[in-house]
């Protein structure tokens, strides 16, 4: 009831004898600012409560048998992963475990032809297994939130995969809890045949449309809301209506949702608005109809380097040159491009797929025999 008190609360803020203004996208600076909140939201609790169940569970079952010692959770390309196993772990108390190693790489080694000796270093492994001289057997829990940058697709570049792998299945005296995109799983069991030595996966489920909009609710919250009809039942049935096409259309998964929703918004005060101000309590703002957007033309080119980024989930412009192949002048050419079209991101100096294109790509890309995360 408190959400749909806040919700009603917007449009209460609303006058009701707006005129109708020219409608018009969001200026970027406004869409940059509501952007900024959006990733900076908490994870949705229920994503929270999903990994610390399955965990729990998972540890009590190794405590009963040893050779029980992985869990993988496993998402879209697109959506944050690491932050959610980061959260979950971030208030969690489990009685049997007194210590958490976690892999702390915000991005790949440099030196990735070289990363066993950093996966070795962070997690302060030994060289050589020892099991049977273990005085804290059972008692540690190892995360390696991102698997994406425990390799490269060049040569010796999937070493750090092949260390872990043997890893976990030699040393049962810690519990591995791991994060990796689909796409990059099925990658993973094309070329090691890697299910066969995990086989405990948590894909995470998808989000409703409740959901989205109660994960929204603190943007949302941010802008004011054009009151077309005056009945407040139907106005709030609307606003369900359309979050229900939205987890519809964007399947379900936060970040495409979150990107379609920000494209949704209009400008309903465009006369009145300052368009350089950076608060948004002032906004007035309708929505157009939700819709995913239309791929750009793409070269052969093209398509193998979005594979690429897919598949590493996130990477600068020297490991993208070497996973393909290609000079960096040649790569840092068709990434311009790319970010002209929108079709992908910069964060940090790292590119990845923008979210509002991700489902589209997938179903481009699947056309084309590339592996694909794609929830069909």
């Amino acid at each position: 009831m408190q959400l749909v008190d806040q919700l009603k609360s917007l449009f209460i803020k609303a006058p009701s004898s707006e005129t109708e203004n020219e409608l018009d996208e969001l200026p970027k600076n406004i869409s940059s600012n509501l952007n900024q909140q959006i990733q900076a939201l908490s994870c949705h609790p229920k994503y929270l409560e999903i990994v610390q169940s399955t965990l729990e569970k998972a540890l009590l079952q190794w405590q009963k048998n040893p050779e029980t010692n992985e869990l993988v959770i496993l998402s879209s390309s697109v959506e944050p992963l690491s932050q959610i196993i980061e959260s979950a772990l971030a208030n969690w108390n489990y009685e049997n475990i007194e210590d958490i190693k976690l892999l702390s790489w915000s991005n790949r080694p440099k030196d990735s032809w070289n990363i066993i000796p950093n996966l070795q270093k962070d997690l302060a492994l030994s060289t050589k297994l020892d099991v049977d001289n273990n005085s804290e057997k059972f008692k540690e829990l190892v995360v390696i939130p991102c698997l994406e940058f425990c390799f490269l697709r060049q040569i010796n570049g999937l070493d750090g995969i092949e260390f872990l792998r043997n890893r976990i299945f030699q040393d049962h005296s810690r519990f591995w809890l791991i994060g990796c995109n689909s796409l990059t799983w099925q990658y993973l069991d094309h070329v090691y045949n890697i299910n066969s030595y995990f086989a405990r996966t948590l894909p995470l489920p998808t989000m409703t449309g409740e959901e989205i909009m109660e994960w929204l609710n603190p943007v949302i919250n941010q802008l004011e809301f054009k009151n077309n009809d005056q009945d407040e039942e139907k106005q709030l049935a609307k606003i369900q209506e359309n979050f229900d096409y939205l987890s519809y259309i964007s399947q379900g998964l936060s970040s495409v949702a979150a990107q379609l929703w920000l494209q949704s918004l209009s400008l309903a005060n465009l006369e009145n608005i300052n368009t350089q101000a950076e608060d948004t309590e002032t906004i007035l703002v309708e929505y157009k109809k939700v819709k995913s957007l239309d791929l750009p033309e793409l070269t052969a080119d093209d398509r193998y380097l979005l594979f690429s980024m897919l598949l590493h989930k996130e990477i600068n412009l020297s490991d993208l040159a070497l996973s393909l192949g290609e000079s960096e002048s040649i790569i840092q050419f068709q990434i311009e491009n790319l970010l002209r079209m929108g079709i992908i991101q910069r964060l940090n100096n790292l590119f990845s797929v923008h979210p509002a294109h991700y489902l589209k790509l997938c179903r481009y890309l699947k056309k084309y025999n590339f592996i694909t995360d794609l929830i069909e």
